[in-house]
C-alpha cells in the first residue's frame, strides 16, 4: 500500500539504552536521533478502545515509510531494520511533537509488521 505524500511528515526515532547507576538501579537514556518519514493519527475504534481503555487518548498510530527487514536476536527479541540505520523495537522513543535534540515524547508500545510498518505509540 502506498502512502500519500501529502500526509507524510518528518519524525525522529531514538533507541532506548538501559543504564545502571553506581548503586545498581537501572534507568533509561536515549541514543542519537534518526529522522524518518511517516503518517500519524490518533488511536480510535472499538478494538483499540477495548485494548487501551482510559489510556486511549494518549495513544497514537504511526505508519513508517520504507522497506524493512525483520531481525530476531539470540534472546528472541524481534526488531525491524530500515536502510537508513534505524532498528525499531518496542520501548524505543519517538519524537512526534518535539525536536530531535529533546527527549522523546512518545514510546513504542506495539509493532505490527504490515507493509508499511505500523506502530502504536504512547505518550511518555
Amino acid at each position: 500500500m502506498r502512502m500519500r505524500r501529502s500526509r507524510l511528515k518528518e519524525y525522529y526515532w531514538k533507541p532506548r539504552i538501559q543504564m545502571k547507576d553506581n548503586e545498581g538501579s537501572t534507568y533509561e537514556e536515549w541514543g542519537a536521533a534518526i529522522s524518518f518519514k511517516g503518517e500519524c493519527w490518533p488511536a480510535s475504534g472499538k478494538v483499540q478502545a477495548q485494548q487501551y481503555g482510559e489510556r486511549l487518548s494518549y495513544i497514537r498510530n504511526l505508519r513508517i515509510e520504507g522497506k524493512y527487514e525483520t531481525i530476531i536476536d539470540e534472546n528472541g527479541m524481534i526488531s525491524y531494520k530500515y536502510e537508513n540505520g534505524m532498528t525499531i523495537c518496542e520501548s524505543d522513543g519517538i519524537c512526534l511533537y518535539v525536536g530531535s535534540e529533546m527527549k522523546p515524547d512518545y514510546k513504542v508500545i506495539s509493532i505490527k509488521p504490515y507493509i508499511p510498518l505500523k506502530l502504536e505509540v504512547e505518550r511518555i
